[in-house]
């Protein structure tokens, strides 16, 4: 009975995790295409909105028939009807902590509650207007900032190495699916530099971007390598894989995982041989399908592990 209610906790703080992930990348992905956006014909906003529906993974949700900037942020942002939504995905953060309440550290809950209630007592009916900055910005603060105190309140344990694992699988696929998105082989233009820019700005990778390798050499060759390969970067593809290796190693002492395990080691490999070797396009194309691909995988096997 005892195994059976940690599991069930597992589930729970696990799902929190990859929703406040996926709220977060909705929410960035709003605030940094907002100003390229606003600036942007209709007709390269109709193409940079492909790109984005492609890295955010909508695919089956209906969709506004309108593409207009405001009618497109407003969807990805705040419309319940998009289970997608920076909406509805704090929603389901919120009910899934709400069950963890006896072990969530109040200081959490509270960021988590505010950021929701943020967001939801705004009235906004069927677009985003750039006077909703602001509180997109002050929203994604707060999240940064349950991100910040996880490492102050939580204890390094098995349900600290469950949270950890659903944020690493999150962001891992979401790099993933907007590198693919932006390859040059999936597109019919040329983003402008600016896009570019908003790109990475999503990513929390302008800054970084800038001082490591700088504006100059910005290129979806460039890009693509430092997002993927970059050790010193602790959010790149190849450090999340290797913090996710020590989380599953944590919870191997508990759950069976070897499955999720290898997996994710066999992908460790694989990003590390393709670039010690030159890539084609079409075969580096193919690994940003294959990291979404083992991230789906690897979220099966826990799922799994959990019963």
């Amino acid at each position: 009975m005892v195994k059976l209610m940690i599991d069930h906790r597992v589930e729970n703080i696990y799902w929190m995790a990859r929703y406040m992930e996926r709220a977060l990348f909705s929410l960035n992905i709003g605030k940094s295409y907002l100003g390229y956006g606003l600036e942007a014909s209709q007709e390269k906003w109709n193409y940079c909105w492909q790109r984005i529906k492609k890295g955010m993974r909508i695919f089956s949700t209906p969709e506004p028939t309108n593409s207009s900037l405001p009618v497109s942020l407003f969807f990805l942002l705040f419309d319940s009807e998009n289970p997608l939504s920076a909406m509805s995905s704090l929603f389901s953060a919120r009910e899934n902590s709400k069950i963890l309440r006896d072990i969530l550290p109040v200081a959490l809950w509270e960021q988590l509650n505010e950021a929701y209630f943020l967001l939801s007592s705004t009235t906004v009916t069927s677009s985003l207007q750039p006077s909703h900055y602001p509180l997109i910005t002050s929203t994604i603060e707060k999240m940064l900032l349950f991100g910040q105190l996880e490492y102050y309140l939580f204890e390094e344990d098995e349900l600290w190495a469950w949270l950890r694992a659903g944020e690493y699988i999150e962001k891992i696929g979401n790099f993933a699916a907007l590198l693919f998105a932006y390859d040059p082989t999936e597109n019919k233009d040329n983003p402008s530099f600016e896009e570019w820019e908003a790109f990475l700005n999503s990513l929390f990778l302008l800054d970084l971007f800038r001082k490591k390798v700088g504006l100059a050499s910005l290129s979806f060759d460039k890009i693509t390598s430092f997002i993927l390969l970059a050790n010193k970067y602790p959010y790149s593809i190849l450090s999340q894989l290797e913090k996710l290796m020590g989380c599953l190693g944590i919870i191997s002492q508990e759950w069976i995982v070897d499955m999720a395990q290898s997996t994710t080691k066999e992908l460790l490999g694989k990003i590390v041989d393709s670039y010690r070797k030159e890539v084609s396009s079409e075969n580096r194309k193919k690994l940003f399908l294959e990291i979404q691909i083992a991230c789906n995988s690897i979220h099966q096997h826990l799922l799994s592990a959990i019963g």
